[in-house]
């Protein structure tokens, strides 16, 4: 007997989600306000862990075709020198790419595994017996619903679920430029280089051969650092050493505030939340894709012990119980990490070169990407 599953939002963990139910032979319906499935930023970071799922999901190939495949992760204080720079070992991999192109990779995956689409149908409720609310007034139900429908997620809300759903003091400025020959000194190719100066942070990301992501970031009270048009003169004052990247600015830029939100519980009945909607932490550790695309693959494993429809709570309280630990592990490291920022320029190099040289908190800073998601087997290299 086929089950099936409903789901609200098309983005990265939604589609993720979808595919792997999709795999395991669920007849699934992903619906998305938008008119049509876009991803929303530019640049983005998958560890091994995400690989590892998209490798699953039979994503790989496509996600990664052309990406920049990082040596080191590099920080650097207000003088350019280098605070610390990680090697980043073969057998654990970081690729940067395009969301776009994650985005469309997912959903070639979703196509192979019959998951249905349909956008312009935005959700604005959820019931425990499997239901969403749409906009139009109807209501569609299924064996299972889930909410991926980002922080404010509506399906988390009508549930009940909200714990925790708080904005940071920090944001960012995202944009693309054109990547150029000479853009990096001969010692810094194949780095992905972060640079502090003051409360400022520039994070420089090549993504393939022709672009760099750049993530300018700063306190939602620095005006002057996060208006749109980006004031170049004022990012180039920071951080001189970059001025070539800076003054190519010139595409569209977002700026966002980080949000951090937390559930009482990931399930009620029959409706999961996955994604921002159940554990949004700040981009520092560059995993919410990679948590939100790990979580939906473990809860279409965990759905394969329920042979009926009456055993999906159940099957959604042991995901639960399986994987919220290192999630909300994540999150929480992933705040700590933003912390620094407001540290003295000289204090924050100590800080950072100490932490990243002990064995034990780089291990924590590093057990997410590091770990092996369920229903995914470790490459033989």
């Amino acid at each position: 007997m086929t089950r099936s599953a409903i789901i609200s939002g098309g983005g990265i963990g939604g589609l993720a989600t979808a595919a792997a139910l999709g795999q395991r032979g669920w007849d699934v319906t992903v619906y998305e306000r938008q008119p049509e499935l876009r991803a929303a930023g530019s640049g983005i970071y998958i560890w091994e862990n995400g690989l590892r799922v998209l490798e699953s999901l039979g994503a790989y190939e496509e996600a990664t075709e052309g990406a920049f495949h990082g040596t080191h992760f590099e920080q650097r204080d207000n003088a350019n020198n280098i605070i610390e720079s990680a090697p980043i070992g073969a057998d654990k991999r970081l690729l940067t790419v395009l969301r776009s192109r994650l985005l469309s990779s997912l959903k070639s995956s979703c196509d192979r595994f019959g998951v249905k689409v349909v956008t312009n149908t935005e959700t604005i409720g959820a019931t425990a017996r499997g239901e969403l609310i749409l906009s139009n007034g109807s209501t569609v139900r299924a064996d299972l619903a889930v909410g991926v429908d980002g922080v404010w997620s509506r399906v988390r809300q009508s549930l009940g679920l909200e714990l925790v759903h708080e904005q940071t003091r920090e944001g960012a400025l995202r944009t693309m430029i054109e990547a150029r020959p000479g853009d990096f000194a001969p010692e810094d190719q194949g780095k992905y280089i972060e640079n502090w100066n003051g409360m400022r942070r520039f994070l420089i990301t090549p993504v393939n051969a022709t672009q760099i992501y750049l993530a300018l970031t700063c306190p939602n009270d620095d005006e002057a650092a996060r208006g749109i048009p980006i004031d170049k003169a004022l990012w180039t004052e920071s951080f001189p050493q970059w001025a070539h990247l800076i003054d190519r600015i010139g595409g569209p830029a977002s700026w966002g505030v980080y949000s951090v939100t937390r559930a009482r519980q990931w399930s009620a009945g029959r409706t999961a939340i996955v994604g921002d909607a159940a554990h949004a932490q700040p981009p520092n550790l560059g995993q919410g894709g990679g948590m939100a695309m790990q979580n939906g693959l473990a809860l279409a494993v965990a759905l394969e012990q329920a042979q009926d429809v009456r055993d999906v709570p159940a099957a959604l309280e042991a995901w639960e119980a399986a994987q919220r630990p290192l999630i909300e592990h994540c999150q929480r490291w992933s705040i700590l990490y933003g912390e620094v920022t407001y540290l003295p320029d000289e204090v924050r190099s100590r800080v950072i070169r100490s932490a990243m040289s002990d064995p034990y908190i780089a291990g924590q800073v590093f057990k997410a990407a590091n770990s092996e998601p369920t229903g995914t087997v470790a490459p033989q290299r």
